[in-house]
């Protein structure tokens, strides 16, 4: 009995636990090529080559390319659209991500054009500051970056490392909460 109780403890905490998750995102948008690694204790567990594909009939997507397996992320706000971002971020899962730490590093330019350099190197400077802001206030992450001006070639790269905490208690309460709210408004649907 005493072993069954520390052993039950045991699983608790450890659903109880945040995990930390570390994930490396890299892209290359002149030469459309990329990677995204993500870490476990350290250890990598996935890796995906990534690149940009335009459907001219409804929207763009981000390709992951795992292995011989290929999966779309849809580049959109639909939150009807199972493949969206917005769809991802309603998900308990994404609700419950805790991000801990995020640094970016940005590296933009074009041969012989300064000025493209530096106002490309700005915009994205205000389009980093506006996509960071709501995750440092909802999260309260240490958020670290670097924007590096290349004057004598063309590339436009970024590279992204992050620490996510994930609480697999909290992904539970989540679902189950999820399941019994579709279960009302099922309901509800009928009266």
């Amino acid at each position: 009995m005493l072993v069954f109780l520390c052993i039950a403890i045991l699983l608790l905490w450890l659903i109880a636990l945040p995990i930390r998750v570390g994930v490396n995102f890299y892209v290359d948008v002149f030469n459309n090529r990329g990677f995204i690694k993500v870490y476990l204790f350290g250890i990598r567990i996935f890796y995906a080559a990534i690149h940009f594909e335009h459907n001219k009939s409804r929207h763009n997507d981000l390709v992951l390319e795992h292995g011989k397996k290929e999966s779309k992320i849809h580049l959109n706000t639909d939150a009807d659209d199972k493949k969206s971002v917005a769809a991802m971020m309603k998900n308990p899962v994404g609700k419950n991500l805790m991000i801990h730490k995020l640094s970016a590093h940005f590296t933009v330019g074009k041969t012989q054009d300064a000025f493209f350099t530096v106002t490309l190197l700005q915009w994205l400077r205000v389009l980093f500051y506006t996509t960071a802001a709501p995750i440092k206030c909802r999260y309260n992450t240490h958020i670290t970056e670097s924007f590096t001006p290349e004057y004598n070639r063309d590339v436009l790269e970024s590279d992204i490392i992050g620490i996510i905490g994930i609480s697999i208690a909290n992904i539970i309460c989540s679902y189950l909460t999820s399941i019994f709210k579709n279960k009302r408004k099922q309901e509800m649907a009928k009266i």
